[in-house]
């Protein structure tokens, strides 16, 4: 059947509108270079793209690259490890850190860092810092700025680094053990005070870690965007973590999914999970301003190898992102 031309262009004009409003899922980046990656966080300076990752035996792993595609490895910081390390790890370990969260604050560089074992409660948060910026790489360790044990009401594991709306710098952590945390932080030394720690995710049936926010102002409202790894990770190709988000107007919460499911109770809106390949999304982390996110996925095509990815974050008109691939 052939249209008349007006109403041919018509129809046309109407489907690329519901395009439009259709929005576009961003697919990762392509990435070469050195690409095995766990707990990738992501960081940008004016120059450089940054990356800090969880090493199994060698310090706060470092990866740098000139355009956030090709990357280079780099000198990890610590490599040796340091004396009071050996508190928190395991015998065989003298130098293991999970998921470090780095970039700078009024010039100065840090990196937040986890020591821990696996399935322990006892584990600490340490901090080093760079006089001059990440660039310059002078780091100098501050010792652990926060501890758990057994029994404690959190892990003090996965730290991410976020700046409220007036401000005021928080830490954002936890692991399985009633989820994850926020807790402020000094503007001097970048140290939580005693106490101040708020609960702000749990997930009591598939455990959830890899704490993140981000803000972002929408329609005149800035949302505190949260976002998690659920599921089991560390297992190669049998991993069934997943990346979540949900959000909510005060930084410390309360959070909910995108169906209004508290994040307390088990909430949070899926952005990725496990494809025919690439199994157990997760480890997540983003620039400050929700543009682009980096993770890891383990390659069943490769004996469950971990795999950076990096990609945009699409947001709909109804001021959530939509999934990364």
């Amino acid at each position: 059947m052939f249209l008349p031309l007006k109403r041919l262009a018509r129809l046309i004009a109407g489907c690329a509108l519901a395009a439009a409003l259709v929005p576009a899922q961003a697919a990762p980046w392509t990435l070469t270079g050195a690409i095995g990656t766990h707990d990738p966080h992501i960081y940008k300076t004016s120059s450089t793209w940054w990356l800090f990752e969880t090493t199994d035996n060698g310090g706060i792993g470092v990866k740098y690259s000139s355009n956030g595609t090709a990357w280079t490895q780099g000198g990890p910081i610590f490599s040796g490890g340091l004396a009071w390390w050996k508190t928190y790890l395991p015998t065989d370990k003298t130098a293991m850190v999970w998921a470090p969260g780095c970039g700078e604050y009024n010039g100065l560089g840090y990196c937040y860092y986890a020591i821990s074992s696996f399935g322990s409660q006892k584990s600490a948060i340490g901090l080093t810092t760079s006089a001059g910026g990440i660039a310059a790489g002078q780091w100098v360790d501050q010792g652990a700025i926060l501890t758990s044990k057994s029994g404690d009401g959190y892990n003090a594991i996965d730290p991410a680094f976020v700046l409220a709306a007036n401000g005021d710098p928080y830490l954002v952590f936890g692991s399985f053990w009633n989820g994850i945390h926020i807790t402020r932080v000094s503007k001097v030394n970048l140290k939580p005070p005693t106490g101040g720690i708020v609960n702000i995710a749990r997930d009591t049936v598939n455990g959830i870690e890899n704490g993140f926010v981000v803000k972002k102002a929408i329609n005149g409202t800035t949302w505190y965007y949260l976002f998690a790894s659920k599921g089991a990770c560390c297992k190669g190709a049998n991993s069934t973590y997943r990346i979540v988000v949900g959000r909510s107007t005060s930084i410390t919460g309360p959070y909910s999914d995108k169906a209004s499911v508290a994040m307390m109770s088990g909430g949070g809106t899926v952005l990725a999970s496990s494809g025919s390949r690439f199994k157990g999304p997760g480890g997540q982390s983003l620039l400050a301003d929700g543009s682009v996110m980096a993770w890891h996925a383990y390659d069943a095509q490769n004996n469950g190898a971990p795999v950076l990815f990096i990609g945009n974050v699409t947001w709909g008109a109804d001021g959530w992102p939509q999934a990364v691939w």
